[in-house]
């Protein structure tokens, strides 16, 4: 196993000097209640330690007769759509649309697909 340096540790995954000024600019253009807030903005750096399956997508999953288990691949906030399939199955309701998300997929070979994408989250 390796653990990444991370956070201001990391020159690789820290942001530009600009970012500040970029996030609060940007916060003040979307939403009004930011705008002349720049000064209460704290610039100091923050992180923390993200989790990822194989494959970056979810594990949604019964692993034994009661434990059954959700494991996003580090951004919880894309899974608030899984609550209704997922309560369907806890009442006995196998749901088609979590099939790609079972944790078999790993031993059967049915990985998602690899992203181009330079994030390692989409």
């Amino acid at each position: 196993m390796r653990v990444d340096r991370y956070g201001t540790e990391s020159p690789e995954f820290v942001v530009a000097d600009n970012f500040a000024d970029m996030w609060t600019s940007a916060l003040a253009f979307c939403q009004k209640r930011f705008e002349g807030q720049h000064g209460v903005y704290r610039d100091v750096p923050s992180g923390g330690i993200g989790c990822f399956t194989p494959d970056s997508f979810p594990v949604i999953d019964r692993f034994r007769d009661n434990m059954y288990v959700i494991a996003d691949s580090n951004h919880g906030y894309k899974m608030i759509g899984v609550g209704e399939l997922v309560a369907d199955e806890l009442l006995g309701q196998k749901r088609a649309l979590l099939e790609p998300f079972r944790v078999s997929r790993y031993a059967q070979g049915r990985l998602h697909p690899t992203s181009h994408s330079p994030f390692p989250w989409s």
